[in-house]
């Protein structure tokens, strides 16, 4: 991993950039307070972009879609990522006995249904367009060097937000917020949730938590639900980390970024094209070339096509796409084959099962605003990211990550997309990275390894 330029006119970095605005100020009156009109500007979570105009389907395989590919077992993932790292540090309440728990709005009810670890988990629900809020009390807790993350399931994944609050013995908080969730319904499941830090109030004490509240936001007018349980904490790092994450493998980043990455010292997350056939035409970079940036830092992962959507085609088809486009990058030597991003942002239950048959680590739930997450507690297969289509939210999210020790990726696609800023605002974001203390930029193999724990 590396934080930016080793020359010795670096500029000078500074220590926790603190962030402001008139939002932000808002976000932290409302985390309190519950009104509606402050959860963090709580917005319809399905701020998703893709690259092109192809409709989605049903999950059908007619027969000239199939993808086949011999099978080959030295493909698969040596363990289910998300299994083995369904748990991570320690728990904080099992959601077994809910007479801790109080409702502030909405209902909330023991489910021995759902659950994703123990006999049962607590059901929210939030009727007519509200909110569902829970908050139960703890002893005083010292969470200066911790990021707590939740087992989540919901059933209105496209109506909803999920937000932790922490507050203090004088009522101030701060909020970590999951932005959006674009797993696609009916086939839904758990995930575990780490949310980043989104807003906190300017005299928030993290060293004397008092109280934690969990609020399912709601985006609709209508029933909104979800279960919630594993409520663990997990240690901060010692620094805040961004990701610069480029899908579909375009000349875009090439011809235009890939100098700047360069200049000064900043690995770059690039995908293989979503077709890996069209590597070397008009729009995608060549193998060459990808062997290139490759050999100057950056990493290149596994992706698919928009044709395709991870959570509408068969098991069987979506099988595949994913041993194909991962041969394709083991063949020519890419060291990312264990790490996909799913195009359109698109996946479900049986989408997530597949994935890590053939990857560690992947995603995303996507949103416009800034998404970021703790490091240490994510699931492992639905990391969130935020587009990269404003400088000043991507700037905002560098100042998060830095300010709270969290994780940021930044997602990108081509400067002639509407859902990717200009050349020239991209350059000024690399520039503010490089001046901002307590950030460093990483790749997906950092991000895993910092997860994991591994060397």
């Amino acid at each position: 991993m590396r934080s930016g330029r080793t020359d010795g006119g670096r500029v000078a970095r500074r220590r926790f950039l603190r962030f402001a605005g008139a939002a932000v100020a808002g976000s932290v009156a409302g985390c309190v307070n519950d009104s509606p009109e402050g959860a963090g500007g709580a917005t319809s979570t399905r701020e998703t972009a893709t690259t092109a105009d192809e409709e989605t389907r049903p999950r059908t395989t007619p027969e000239n879609e199939t993808t086949r590919t011999d099978d080959d077992p030295s493909l698969r993932t040596a363990y289910r990522s998300r299994r083995r790292y369904r748990s991570p540090g320690e728990s904080l309440d099992a959601m077994e006995a809910l007479g801790a728990w109080r409702v502030r709005r909405g209902s909330m009810r023991p489910d021995p249904g759902q659950a994703f670890v123990g006999a049962k988990s607590a059901k929210l629900v939030g009727d007519g367009g509200g909110h569902a809020v829970v908050e139960r009390t703890l002893p005083r807790r010292d969470f200066s060097d911790a990021d707590v993350s939740v087992a989540l399931r919901t059933t209105t994944p496209d109506s909803v937000a999920f937000f932790v609050q922490l507050l203090d013995a004088n009522g101030n908080a701060a909020e970590q917020q999951l932005r959006s969730i674009t797993w696609d319904a009916p086939d839904v499941g758990w995930f575990r949730t780490c949310p980043g830090t989104y807003v906190a109030d300017d005299e928030f004490d993290r060293s004397a938590v008092t109280r934690l509240r969990l609020r399912l936001n709601n985006a609709s007018d209508r029933r909104v639900v979800a279960w919630v349980d594993d409520v663990r904490v997990h240690p901060k790092p010692d620094t805040g980390y961004v990701v610069f994450s480029w899908d579909d493998g375009k000349r875009s980043y090439y011809r235009n970024a890939a100098s700047a990455h360069d200049e000064y010292g900043f690995p770059a997350v690039l995908t293989q094209p979503p077709h890996p056939d069209d590597a070397g035409s008009k729009l995608f970079m060549s193998v060459d070339q990808l062997r290139e940036r490759r050999d100057a830092g950056d990493e290149i992962v596994a992706h698919g096509s928009v044709q395709r959507p991870f959570a509408r085609v068969s098991e069987s088809t979506l099988d595949g796409i994913l041993r194909r486009n991962k041969r394709w990058l083991v063949d020519n030597g890419f060291e990312g084959a264990d790490f996909v991003v799913y195009p359109g942002n698109n996946y479900d239950a049986t989408a997530l099962d597949v994935v890590g048959r053939y990857h560690h680590m992947g995603g995303m739930n996507q949103a416009g605003s800034v998404n970021t997450t703790g490091v240490h507690g994510f699931d492992p297969l639905v990391l969130p990211r935020t587009i990269g289509h404003d400088l000043t939210i991507a700037k905002r999210l560098v100042d998060r990550v830095a300010a709270h020790r969290n994780a940021g990726i930044l997602n990108f696609h081509d400067f002639a997309s509407e859902n990717t800023m200009s050349v020239a605002d991209y350059r000024a974001l690399l520039e503010h990275v490089d001046r901002t203390s307590g950030v460093e930029v990483v790749t997906f193999s950092d991000l895993w390894r910092l997860r994991t724990g591994g060397p």
